[in-house]
């Protein structure tokens, strides 16, 4: 999906995801500038166009701004924008396409460097100054990137088309999502010494994690579809949560989502004991299951007529900001609804939107 995956309105490639604000193990950076108070919204752009675009949500205005980037640098961004990730002051942008990731400073958008040597590059964590991007190209690794000097310094081989990152327990958790093939398991990195150290079971082609109120590590397995010449289904697995101890990372629990349908995107409430899930080509709505319950509804909390591209949930007031893809070639929709699933407004964004990163 998110985007170098099957894509039928164009392509079969089109990127995958996310992706909402992820924290790290930095030091926090006090926000100044038009851009201090909001929420980034990445848009992926259309595939084979440099127009992929980042927005802002202003919270005091209510209001979207469009296609900050090229305004303020006047350039465009360029192809492909998977992901965005931010830590100290600056903004990540992993461009899927253009194989690179380009900085903002996010007070004024001013572009800040380039992170170059990169194939493919998908999702970012970070720890103790140095960036953790993981990036298809490669057949599947994560380049570790001096966020000083934005030079890569070593690459980490993991599983096949790792995914989202985060920082978790004190270590680097990958979700290893399969890219165009199949992978089951979730990468741990030690951050000391940039190594794998641990590689978790868990189900087919995990895309996002979470952590919860009680540090335990809730997994998105979309589960692996297989497709003949003719995109016909020859072989599909179901799509699950899995529960991780925040202790050990061992496989606690597991969940079946559908045999059938097939989430791409995971978040958590405010006070972290609401999980959220949804959003992909083919399945709609957002659904809610508190942590301590274990039944998975069966009934979305959020619009079942709706096939959002990506969302997350606002970590200050629980709002959940849900995005609307259209056509992947014309503006795309933010809907904001609050935290019970009542839409309270809609928005113009860029092409393709596919994830919020609140400051």
């Amino acid at each position: 999906m998110k985007r170098r995956l099957k894509i039928f309105a164009y392509t079969l490639l089109i990127t995958t995801l996310i992706t909402g604000c992820v924290k790290d193990s930095d030091p926090p950076y006090n926000p100044a500038g038009p851009y201090a108070n909001g929420a980034f919204i990445s848009n992926e752009g259309t595939f084979g166009q440099a127009n992929a675009s980042v927005s802002f949500y202003d919270f005091a205005g209510d209001s979207v701004r469009n296609s900050i980037f090229a305004t303020v640098n006047k350039r465009p961004l360029g192809q492909l924008l998977q992901s965005v990730y931010y830590t100290n002051g600056k903004i990540y942008m992993m461009l899927n396409l253009s194989d690179t990731v380009v900085v903002a400073n996010t007070d004024y958008f001013k572009e800040a460097g380039t992170i170059s040597g990169l194939s493919s590059p998908r999702f970012m964590a970070s720890y103790n100054g140095k960036g953790y991007i993981t990036q298809w190209g490669e057949n599947g690794v994560v380049k570790v990137v001096d966020l000083s000097s934005n030079n890569v310094l070593r690459t980490i081989k993991v599983g096949m088309g790792p995914e989202q990152a985060i920082y978790a327990g004190g270590n680097i958790l990958v979700c290893n999502g399969g890219a165009y093939d199949h992978d089951s398991t979730v990468s741990v990195i030690d951050p000391v010494t940039d190594k794998v150290i641990q590689t978790v079971v868990v189900g087919d082609n995990p895309k996002e994690m979470v952590v919860d109120r009680n540090n335990n590590i809730w997994v998105l397995c979309y589960g692996y579809i297989k497709y003949d010449g003719s995109f016909n289904i020859i072989l599909e697995t179901p799509s699950k949560l899995v529960k991780l101890s925040g202790d050990t990372y061992q496989n606690v629990g597991e969940y079946l989502i559908s045999a059938t349908q097939h989430p791409q995107h995971i978040d958590i409430s405010k006070d972290k004991s609401v999980v959220y899930f949804g959003g992909g080509f083919g399945y709609a709505g957002i659904y809610a299951m508190d942590v301590a319950s274990l039944v998975i509804p069966a009934t979305p909390l959020i619009d079942g007529s709706k096939f959002f591209y990506g969302f997350n949930v606002n970590p200050a007031n629980g709002e959940i900001f849900a995005l609307d893809a259209t056509d992947f070639t014309t503006p795309g929709i933010l809907r904001r609804y609050s935290a019970q699933g009542s839409l309270i407004k809609q928005y113009t964004a860029g092409v393709a939107p596919n994830g919020v990163l609140f400051r």
